[in-house]
């Protein structure tokens, strides 16, 4: 492939002095029948309200909810290219461990069952919001053994794969396009450095001798748009960073800001489906936590502002190419009480080809430099990196992290890394991306094949 950087230069900003519409784009990039097929569907996933909240990671404490400020959802898109099919599911979730749900193979075997097979389970990629008003599907607590969650997670997989058949039936010509914006300001690297250590943003103290964030943050806003004959978008992915924190432990159920940008977009652009996709958002929160609905909501409109002119500068993504590929690394682990374990902790990561683009899918909570390492080593000229997909493993500090502690490096249930986890899952992730073909190759993708 050659000059691949140079594709898109025009993502982030067209031209000086020259206004270039999203559609004017799609026009200039001929005529051509469609290379694409995609379906979209939508399944509410609330939960009834005895499969609460999570309180407390450090002590195991969840609490059911209240009530329910806005309902949560699955959103599906399936995309064929030929004869091969994937499918994303982004889910107003916290994430999902394998022992909440029964296993993640077993899960997603159900998922697809439920599904009719339209497509097989090692096509599907299932990626969590991160929304903290959800129900604690982590295994942090044992809500996962009761009987109200085992209900409810049976219906998870019933809905999310009627919504996949559903999105099979609705398959039609679609061509893609892409770009990046930025939003300052919706992000912010949480971990402190203070005269008495690392502390999160929110509990730096006003005698604190404060020298500022460990580390970056990541304020880009990166879409992908399949649209219509009628240049008009019908499913749009935006990848994004930052907690969803602004309804964490008020016990409403809530998709907190990512859910919001999702009913605005779509309220926006009628007959689109819009799926956010969390980036690796381990150590970035927003301005404000457990501020209430309004700032959520606000969060929301100031990105989706960003979204839309993204849309309107959107560039065609070269390419027709397809594929999915998934590998699985072994980190570096600890026990709870923070000693070396033998056993390391096994994770699963993918990577989706969309012609010239390329999704990263990396599991539980990877910090924002992991993410942006990723990003910078891949190959392709648009890359999305999503954190909290497939399997819940908990936090994947950066080394730095572990030098200098704080809640994220724990340990506990929610931090099992060990130091060195951080190279290993950037290396893999960079081979996965690079294992990925150019488009002008034949090769025999993993997965079944579809008419």
């Amino acid at each position: 492939m050659v000059n691949r950087r140079q594709v898109l230069v025009s993502l982030a900003a067209p031209a000086a002095g020259l206004i270039v519409t999203g559609s004017d784009r799609l026009r200039a990039a001929g005529t051509a029948a469609p290379a694409w097929r995609i379906g979209t569907a939508i399944a509410d996933i609330t939960p009834p309200l005895e499969a609460g909240i999570l309180m407390s990671s450090g002590r195991g404490a969840w609490a059911p909810f209240s009530g329910i400020r806005a309902p949560l959802h699955a959103r599906v898109l399936l995309v064929q290219s030929g004869r091969r099919r994937v499918g994303l599911v982004s889910l107003d979730l916290l994430g999902l461990a394998g022992e909440a749900v029964g296993g993640m193979p077993a899960f997603k075997e159900r998922i697809a069952a439920n599904a009719d097979r339209v497509i097989a389970a090692d096509e599907l990629v299932l990626a969590a919001t991160h929304t903290h008003s959800g129900p604690e599907s982590l295994a942090l607590s044992e809500l996962y053994t009761t009987q109200p969650f085992r209900d409810w997670v049976r219906s998870l997989a019933e809905r999310i794969g009627a919504a996949l058949a559903e999105a099979a039936r609705s398959l039609r010509p679609a061509r893609l396009a892409a770009g990046v914006g930025r939003a300052p300001g919706l992000s912010e690297n949480r971990r402190i450095r203070t005269g008495r250590g690392i502390t999160v943003a929110r509990a730096v103290r006003p005698t604190d001798t404060v020298f500022g964030p460990e580390g970056p943050t990541d304020d880009a806003v990166r879409v992908l748009a399949f649209w219509d004959a009628a240049d008009q978008p019908l499913a749009v992915l935006v990848n994004a960073t930052a907690h969803p924190v602004y309804e964490m432990c008020l016990k409403q159920v809530s998709p907190d800001y990512p859910g919001e940008l999702c009913r605005i977009l779509e309220a926006r652009h009628r007959g689109a489906r819009v799926l956010f996709l969390q980036g690796a958002a381990g150590n970035v929160n927003p301005p404000s936590v457990s501020s209430g609905a309004e700032d959520a909501i606000r969060h929301a409109e100031t990105l989706a502002g960003v979204v839309d002119r993204v849309l309107k500068q959107a560039s065609p993504v070269p390419g027709s190419q397809l594929a999915l590929r998934w590998r699985q690394v072994h980190l570096p682990a600890r026990d709870r009480k923070g000693q070396p374990q033998a056993e390391p902790l096994r994770a699963t990561l993918g990577a989706v080809l969309l012609g010239e683009a390329a999704l990263v899918l990396l599991p539980g909570e990877p910090f924002v430099e992991i993410g942006l390492a990723v990003a910078a080593a891949s190959p392709f000229p648009l890359t999305a990196v999503a954190g909290y997909a497939e399997e819940y493993i908990g936090y994947i500090p950066t080394d730095r992290a572990f030098d200098n502690g704080g809640y994220e490096t724990g340990p506990g249930r929610w931090s099992r890394c060990a130091p060195g986890a951080e190279g290993a899952l950037r290396e893999a992730a960079v081979e996965l991306l690079k294992s990925l073909p150019c488009p002008t190759e034949r090769t025999t993708q993993p997965g079944g094949t579809h008419p």
